[in-house]
This record gives C-alpha cells, structure tokens and sequence, in this order.
C-alpha cells in the first residue's frame, strides 16, 4: 500500500466508511519520534513472534491489516511473519514513515 493510498483509507476510516488495523511494527523510542495518526498497536517486529496471540482477533477479520515501520523493510519483513502464520489481509506501508511524510504528512519527523 502507497502512503497516499493509507491517508485516503485512514480519513474514510475517520469518517465510518472504511475499517481496517494499522500496525507499528518499530521500537517504543522511534514511535516516540513520530506517529501516524490512527495506528492501532505498536509490537517491534522483534517481538512479533512472541506476540503473535495478540493479533489472533485480527486474523480471521475481514479487515486488513496494514504494516509500517520506518522504511518499510521491517514492515515487509513483518507481512512475510504475519502471512506465514495465516494472516491474509496484510499490507506493508511503501517507504514507510519516511515516504508518508514525504507525500502525505511533512510534519511527521524523520530520524
């Protein structure tokens, strides 16, 4: 999914036209740097293994899930974990943090 795409879906998702999770899959310190606005739960791709069961609602959702990160490696690299363990509507952000704030919001800071 392109950033641009994720802002559309996350101002439908404001207005109740659209339904989706959106995951942060990096470090505690990095979301302190800069956020975007919506996400529903930060687990560090790291952990993801481990806390897996916490998706477990968002698995057999009809919702999708769509993963970011700073550039959009770990992200991808999160979708491949999450697909392999069943997930089906997973989506990686494109360029991640880094290319929203680019394209959709510059006040998100860059690190």
């Amino acid at each position: 999914m392109y950033p641009k795409e994720l802002k559309t879906r996350l101002d439908a998702r404001n207005s109740g036209k659209d339904d989706f999770y959106l995951l942060d899959v990096r470090n505690p310190n990095e979301q302190e740097i800069s956020i975007i606005e919506g996400t529903d739960l930060l687990i560090p791709v790291s952990e993801l293994p481990m806390r897996i069961a916490e998706l477990d609602p968002w698995k057999n959702s009809d919702k999708d899930v769509v993963v970011y990160c700073r550039s959009g490696a770990r992200s991808g690299n999160a979708c491949g974990f999450m697909k392999s363990a069943g997930f089906t509507k997973v989506f990686n952000l494109e360029g991640g943090i880094l290319q929203y704030s680019d394209e959709v919001d510059p006040s998100l800071a860059k690190y």
